[in-house]
Formats: C-alpha cells, sequence, structure tokens
C-alpha cells in the first residue's frame, strides 16, 4: 500500500473502507481508515530507491496492481514484477549491459544440461513445449513438425544468449518503422512522440534483429516524471518539445516489450520541475525528494513483468495462462 502513484497514469486501485457500510455500533462514527488517499502498488521502484542509496544494489519480487483496461494477451489487473536498482551508474549503457547479462545468465542456468537445475528446467520446457505442439497440431489438424517444435524453443533461447542485445534509439527505431509502413502499413502508423505498440515491438525484435533489442531515449512526454531527461539539443521550441529520457525498453521476439528502465533523475531542481509541470501534488513525493535533498548518488534501475518473462522462455502465448488466478478488467472470478 502507498500513496505515491509511481508512474503517474493515474491507473492506480484505491484502498478504502465501505462508506456505506452501517457501522457496528449505533453511536460509532464512519472515519477513512488513512487520512490520506492510498493506493495498491503500481511498483516498488520509489521505495527501492531509499535503500538503494546504503547497500548499492537492491531488488524486489512482489505483487504489482494495475487498472489498465487493457485486456490483450499481455497485461493483467495484478502481476508480479521484478524490479531493481543500481547506485553509481551514471550512463544508460552500463545499466543495459547489467539487464542483459541477468536475463543472459538466467536463460544459461535455464538452459545447461550438466546441472539438475538445469535438466530439470529443461525437462520442464519439454513438456511446456510438447502440448503447445499438441495443441497446434490439434487445430491445424496435423502432428507434422510436432516434435521438432519441443526443442525449437530451447535452440533459439541458446542463440539468445550467445549474441549481444541489439540497441538502437526511439528516434532510430521510428525511422525503421516508417520505412515498413510505407512498404506495408501497420494497423497504427508509427509517429514521433507516440509510445509503439505491440507490433511494432514484435516487428522490431522479431523481423529486424531476431532477437532482444534495446530501444533507448523515448520522447520525455511519453515517460514518467523520475527518468532522467537528456538534455536538449538546441534551446528552440522544437528542440524542447523533441527532449528525450534516458530510458530504455527491451523488447523480444513473440512478446514485445519485455522490461523497462531508466537512468533516475538525481538532479533536485530538475525533478522538482517536472512535478510541478505534471501538476502532481508535490508534498505527496517530499520523502522523494528528500532523497535527493540530504545525498544521493548517480543511479538507474527497472522493472520486468515476471510473468511475461515466463511466457517468452516458455513460449506459451498468453500471459493468462502462466497464472493460476489471473485477473484483469471484467475479470475476476476467483
Amino acid at each position: 500500500m502507498t500513496s505515491s502513484d509511481c508512474e503517474g497514469a493515474g491507473e492506480a486501485f484505491r484502498i478504502t473502507t465501505d462508506p456505506f457500510e452501517p457501522p457496528l455500533k449505533s453511536n460509532a462514527k464512519h472515519e477513512q481508515f488513512f487520512p490520506s488517499p492510498a493506493y495498491l502498488t503500481v511498483s516498488s521502484q520509489l521505495h527501492l530507491e531509499a535503500p538503494t542509496h546504503a547497500l548499492s544494489r537492491t531488488y524486489t519480487l512482489s505483487p504489482t496492481f494495475r487498472a489498465e483496461p487493457s485486456a490483450t494477451s499481455r497485461h493483467l489487473a495484478e502481476f508480479y514484477m521484478l524490479e531493481a536498482e543500481v547506485a553509481f551508474v551514471s550512463n544508460l549503457d552500463a545499466l543495459m549491459d547489467t539487464v542483459e547479462a541477468g536475463i543472459k545468465t538466467v536463460l544459461r542456468g535455464a538452459l545447461k544440461a550438466d546441472t539438475p537445475r538445469g535438466n530439470r528446467a529443461r525437462q520442464n520446457l519439454a513438456v511446456i513445449r510438447k502440448s503447445l505442439a499438441e495443441e497446434t497440431a490439434e487445430s491445424s489438424g496435423s502432428s507434422d513438425g510436432a516434435a521438432s517444435l519441443e526443442t525449437a524453443r530451447q535452440e533459439e533461447l541458446a542463440t539468445f544468449t550467445d549474441k549481444l542485445f541489439a540497441r538502437i534509439t526511439y528516434t532510430r527505431a521510428l525511422e525503421i518503422l516508417r520505412q515498413r509502413h510505407a512498404e506495408t502499413p501497420f494497423v497504427f502508423e508509427p509517429t514521433w512522440g507516440a509510445g509503439l505498440q505491440s507490433e511494432h515491438e514484435k516487428y522490431l525484435a522479431g523481423q529486424v534483429y531476431g532477437g532482444p533489442v534495446f530501444v533507448t531515449d523515448y520522447p520525455r512526454s511519453l515517460k514518467p516524471f523520475y527518468m532522467r531527461v537528456n538534455e536538449a539539443n538546441g534551446t528552440s521550441s522544437e528542440a524542447v518539445d523533441r527532449q528525450t529520457v534516458a530510458c530504455f525498453d527491451l523488447l523480444a521476439p513473440g512478446i514485445g516489450e519485455l522490461a523497462g528502465g531508466s537512468l533516475r533523475e538525481e538532479r533536485l531542481g530538475h525533478l522538482i520541475d517536472v512535478i510541478d509541470r505534471a501538476g502532481m501534488q508535490r508534498e505527496d513525493y517530499e520523502w522523494y525528494l528528500d532523497l535527493r535533498r540530504y545525498g544521493t548518488v548517480e543511479h538507474g534501475g527497472w522493472g520486468m513483468g515476471f510473468e511475461r518473462f515466463i511466457c517468452w522462455v516458455t513460449g506459451v502465448g498468453n500471459v493468462r495462462d502462466v497464472v493460476a488466478f489471473p485477473r484483469w478488467k471484467g475479470h475476476c472470478r476467483y
């Protein structure tokens, strides 16, 4: 529970007692449980920054709640988020190096055949792929290639551990997407200043680069307030409008966005300015601003939806199929 909306997108679940519930005693008066608005957390990141200043590296794997109306195969109202913060990091490449090394280490461990853990992981992947292959064969009416499908995923994941993840800027990604759009139109036209759609992300990772790709330096207007602002190339209104932040989204074949992170804005004046510009209540974030007022270091971090990662590794196409009791907009049956 938190009083802060980390993402600033207004997609937090408000916590409250029912004001229409009759009091237990006739003379009891209804009171709000908390004196100020409280929410289910959309991210642990803001709070995780505090111990990072003491411990240098921190992480959490914890429940996360988003009141997003999306009912796609990638979205849930409740999911687990792996989040990490790293102190003394001053450039985006160093942060992406850490993310890439972590993912590759996990993949290598899961695919290593000469350890008990690796053998178990490979067996589990084989069972899942066999089930998916049988479903594919049943729906297509053909069993051709079902057996090879079981091992194809393991071989594909192994190739990702052997090569560097590609890295491109958001602006470069838009150039690639616009070129493809001119030849074979997407459903959504790629436009600078707009977010990348799932079809754009999957095209970049799956067809252009054939593997995970970091897309960096998104427009400032698309990202949360805490991301470090890149210096504008010029002082014109156009340069300011096209200002970017030091951030990345990691796109993976088949799933699209897998993780996202950034350098955190450690400059107090810049952070206050962004909060004020966004119309946020500065008093709600005084504790966060205090982390800058009373001593800070350059730092950064990232978050990854754990269920999306499981989908990517296993090849399962819908995030609801890797959760025991999935909940999304319009569905909380259990």
